[in-house]
């Protein structure tokens, strides 16, 4: 590719704020194997708020702050809202990051954070639903980087889409709109209940 073309695709595959992001847009059902090996479907998503992050366990230093940012952030909600969050990372790079890889890369980060790996194909039907864009890099080999959308999606508790947030957002920001869409949403919906215990 081109680098024009190159960044032409990488645009058009990021979710845009507004109309066009409705949940009809972005999201949908998935089945893929999570950080235990056990079968993971969005419908264990149901019932709690959740916040995705894909990414890959080899990325040498994005991924990590993302991920340390949603913890902050999941923590900060659960502390001001008394509701549980699901933190969930999705691999971008299922080839390399295993059951066992991707068990031992969350443990890093937080103590319910469900790492969700799968067949490729799985995979890159999951990130096009939620137009995440992803492409290897620098390959030598088995040794290569995987560029990707930095974004960090945020599911209701029926499991639709309700907002996104970029690499630009501090966990403090985050924490403070998810704190306010949980507020609104229990509000609304008088069968939301207390916490549920972890995963």
């Amino acid at each position: 590719l081109t680098l024009y073309n190159y960044e032409k695709q990488r645009k058009a595959a990021a979710p845009r704020p507004g109309p066009s992001a409705g949940t009809a847009r972005i999201g949908g059902p998935f089945k893929l194997t999570d950080h235990r090996g056990r079968p993971f479907s969005s419908e264990d998503l149901q019932g709690e708020f959740a916040v995705l992050y894909f990414g890959f366990t080899f990325c040498p230093d994005i991924c990590p702050d993302e991920l340390e940012k949603v913890a902050q952030a999941v923590d900060s909600v659960e502390e001001r809202t008394g509701r549980q969050i699901v933190p969930v990372f999705v691999t971008v790079d299922p080839e390399r990051d295993t059951v066992r890889v991707v068990r031992e890369y969350c443990a890093e980060f937080h103590p319910r954070l469900v790492g969700l790996t799968g067949a490729p194909k799985d995979i890159k039907a999951l990130a096009k639903a939620y137009r995440v864009y992803y492409n290897r890099t620098m390959e030598d080999g088995d040794d290569y980087l995987v560029d990707h959308s930095i974004i960090t999606y945020l599911l209701n508790p029926d499991g639709t889409f309700n907002t996104f947030f970029g690499k630009n957002s501090t966990a403090e920001e985050m924490a403070d709109r998810v704190a306010g869409i949980v507020a609104g949403w229990a509000g609304e919906h008088p069968e939301y209940g207390e916490v549920k215990g972890g995963r």
